[in-house]
């Protein structure tokens, strides 16, 4: 019987951001311009970033090591790794992009074990990297036009019958697809982000949003133990 495993990148998977990983890099040579939350989306705003480091000097093999050096969340390889042995489909959803995740994946030897990545396209050009919105949604205002995480998510279901659906993620835009998931499914919000201050909110309500089973972490071996339990 299929189970499926999803994860957000950025302070899920690794223990870091990995846009800010690149904004603090830039900013030891040239501080790219700042980023203005009232006037446009974030991906856009890192596109211009994108320039900037190449208008700066900065080479694929820069960004590339920056990336690799961002450290795993603590259990996280012997979590996704587990998940593979037994059977799980592993996606990334992720507001990130495919050159810094799948970069980053590869380093870290955990391609074999991630089915599928959905996330912002990216690609290189006369090395200078390039991104495309990973879609454009209107329909959901609780998520940013480029990605709509529960949109996404029934994406990945379709044609699938999963017993079993596990969601783990830190950010507001993680709180949607929690929202979506049901009472046989398990939420793993980080502790002290967003997305657990969020599903603590709606839990305290007389409806709350969310329905499946919530187990907020600090380290991966928390969602660990409460898959495997034995």
């Amino acid at each position: 019987m299929a189970k499926l495993a999803v994860f957000d990148f950025d302070h899920t998977i690794v223990d870091e951001d990995s846009d800010a990983t690149i904004i603090t890099r830039l900013r030891e040579k040239r501080p790219p311009p700042e980023y203005d939350s009232g006037s446009r989306d974030w991906t856009p705003y890192m596109s211009d970033v994108f320039e900037h480091a190449f208008s700066a000097g900065f080479y694929p093999s820069d960004i590339l090591d920056s990336i690799a050096s961002m450290r795993p969340t603590p259990g996280m390889r012997e979590l996704i790794t587990t998940l593979a042995e037994q059977g799980w489909d592993v996606a990334i959803l992720t507001d990130a992009n495919t050159v810094f995740v799948n970069h980053w994946i590869k380093t870290n030897e955990l391609q074999d074990a991630i089915t599928t990545i959905v996330t912002n396209r990216a690609f290189w050009q006369n090395d200078r990297l390039f991104i495309e919105p990973c879609m454009r949604q209107t329909s959901c205002r609780l998520c940013p036009s480029n990605l709509c995480k529960s949109i996404a998510l029934a994406q990945l279901c379709k044609n699938k019958n999963y017993t079993r659906i596990v969601y783990s993620g830190d950010g507001r835009n993680d709180f949607c697809p929690s929202t979506k998931l049901l009472s046989n499914g398990t939420v793993f919000p980080r502790k002290g982000y967003p997305l657990d201050e969020l599903i603590k909110k709606t839990l305290a309500t007389p409806e709350p949003q969310i329905k499946a089973k919530v187990v907020p972490w600090i380290d991966a071996y928390t969602i660990i133990n409460e898959l495997f339990p034995k």
